[in-house]
């Protein structure tokens, strides 16, 4: 059997053959990959920084982006009267205003009372209801007339499984008819009480097909002619008057009257006056937030982009252009006019790029602005946090979009420097495997010269004794 060339490996020439090729390997790895590993550490800590910058700058508008949607910014509304609340809808109230309310009725939803029954668990009798909403309108002479409105009637079914006055509650709660069932219990009874929308065509009457003996579900008829039920309250409309004007609506809950705003009716009120302005304080204070994170974001582009200097090493975007880019639009956008705004500036509301390089604000020059361009400052903050466009690039979305692009192209020298590298292993590893069959051969050559001059001395030695002997 052959002898495997590094099992000897070694044995014939003395020398540490197995050493002296690693060595040669090591040497030969570290003189080609050094650099290699070098540069791929290099765009890593780019990549890593450049993510971080582009973190910073879509927390920075989605921060804003949020104070602005949220309407701190715009039209705060108010009311004069608790008996009005009032909360914005959408983007608010686009222009200020002041207006005067009287309410002099609140809407309703019709109510009816069942007789009394002895319990919840009372049977009611088998059959069925049919609930119809409309307008109901009073006669004069203690009964009603009733318009149907648009909307089919719903039927409900009593049936030996639900047979109670709970099981009549459920049944029409889960019915959809748009009237609500409770059941008001003291002791010893137990009273059927419907709701129905706000509304004075939220009425409804109930018509009874019972099944069975008396008495059954005709308990619960309430019909112009068979008003069996009791009227506790009548379905009606809100009534009020807005800057002298009279109007009526079906709910409590108005979202019509005032453009971008929200009225909830609580109670019946002479006179209030709901009111939308804007506070140039909050706007101010939101600002110089603002200003903070700018301000916080370019002091970490300059720490990443900062020299190297004695013993401390350069920050890891010290030559990156991207990172130059950002920085130089965000000064830019101090000074821009925005479109979007009437053209008005970041400079216009008091922010500027100091000597230094830091960037400030002066609230003094804020409180100037006319009132009147409140609402472009407004509309200044909405642009500047909106989402990344091409055609918007004063956008703080559209200026983070640039460091994907940048971090696209490092990855892709990352991943071919990383490529490199694994080429070199398996060069390597080639060589490695070379150098030691050629030492094993000449371990092996040198070994087969050793046993040729043994042989040798030891035939002169053997031709030596013969001769003088």
């Amino acid at each position: 059997m052959a002898s495997n060339p590094l099992i000897a490996f070694g044995s014939g020439s003395g020398l540490d053959s197995k050493a002296i090729v690693e060595s040669l390997v090591t040497a030969e790895r570290t003189g080609r990959s050094q650099p290699i590993t070098r540069r791929v550490e290099g765009l890593t800590a780019r990549i890593s920084a450049l993510g971080q910058l582009q973190s910073a700058l879509t927390g920075i508008a989605t921060s804003l982006d949020t104070r602005v949607r949220g309407g701190e910014f715009g039209l705060q509304l108010e009311s004069s009267d608790s008996a009005i609340a009032v909360e914005r809808t959408g983007s608010g109230p686009a222009t200020a205003l002041a207006s005067n309310i009287s309410v002099s009725r609140l809407a309703a939803g019709q109510r009816l009372n069942s007789s009394s029954f002895a319990s919840a668990n009372a049977p009611v009798g088998l059959g069925s209801l049919s609930f119809t909403s409309g307008r109901r309108t009073p006669d004069g002479n203690g009964g009603f007339t009733f318009a149907p409105g648009s909307n089919p009637p719903v039927t409900v079914t009593i049936t030996a499984e639900n047979n109670s006055l709970a099981g009549l509650a459920r049944a029409i709660n889960e019915s959809g008819a748009g009237i609500s069932a409770s059941i008001v219990a003291s002791q010893g009874s137990a009273t059927l009480v419907l709701r129905g929308a706000e509304g004075a065509e939220n009425a409804f009457t109930i018509s009874a097909a019972p099944s069975g003996p008396a008495p059954g579900l005709d308990r619960f008829a309430y019909t112009p002619g068979t008003p069996t039920m009791t009227l506790g309250e009548q379905a009606r409309d809100a009534e009020l008057v807005i800057d002298g004007v009279a109007v009526t609506r079906p709910a409590n809950r108005i979202d019509d009257l005032i453009p971008g705003a929200r009225l909830n009716l609580r109670r019946e009120t002479a006179n209030a006056v709901v009111s939308a302005s804007r506070d140039s304080e909050v706007l101010s204070g939101a600002l110089a937030d603002f200003v903070g994170t700018l301000q916080a974001m370019r002091q970490l582009i300059s720490d990443f982009r900062k020299p190297a200097k004695g013993v401390d090493s350069a920050g890891p975007l010290a030559t990156d252009a991207t990172a130059r880019s950002i920085d130089q639009q965000l000064v830019r956008l101090v000074t821009a006019p925005i479109a979007q705004a009437n053209g008005l500036r970041l400079s216009d509301l008091g922010v500027s790029v100091l000597r230094d390089g830091t960037i400030s604000v002066d609230t003094a020059r804020l409180a100037n602005l006319p009132p009147t361009r409140l609402g472009d400052a407004e509309a200044l903050l909405r642009e500047v946090a909106g989402s990344a466009r091409s055609d918007r690039p004063n956008r703080l979305q559209s200026i983070a979009a640039n460091v994907g692009t940048a971090t696209d192209g490092l990855t892709r020298q990352r991943d071919r420097a990383s490529a490199e590298l694994t080429r070199i292993d398996q060069r390597v590893e080639q060589m490695r495997q070379v150098l030691t069959r050629q030492f094993a051969a000449m371990d092996a050559a040198v070994g087969q010269s050793r046993a040729a001059a043994q042989q040798l001395t030891q035939l002169m030695d053997l031709w030596t004794a013969e001769r003088n002997g």
